[in-house]
């Protein structure tokens, strides 16, 4: 039981990297799915993969708690401006 609380929260603690993914949006273009822990790190992350400008689409919160500890992931999906 110890392993798998041990393998959850790694599996919990990897999604606090920031992540950017192309994926098709709800529209049928190119949009970027971005993953991060704190919102801010989801701007900079957007601005980064976008070149520049981006619109939000749409925004996720997801929180979990593993023992004594609350993390958060957040998702933002984005489509790049130009």
């Amino acid at each position: 039981m110890r392993e798998f609380g041990i393998l959850l929260m790694l599996g919990i603690g990897s999604g606090c990297a920031t992540a950017a993914s192309p994926i098709v949006g709800p529209d049928g273009t190119e949009h970027m799915l971005v993953k991060c822990s704190q919102i801010e790190d989801c701007y900079e992350e957007a601005r980064i993969a976008c070149g520049g400008k981006y619109k939000i689409v749409n925004t996720n919160t997801e929180t979990y708690q593993v023992v004594d500890t609350v993390t958060s992931t957040t998702k933002l999906l984005v489509k790049c401006t130009p």
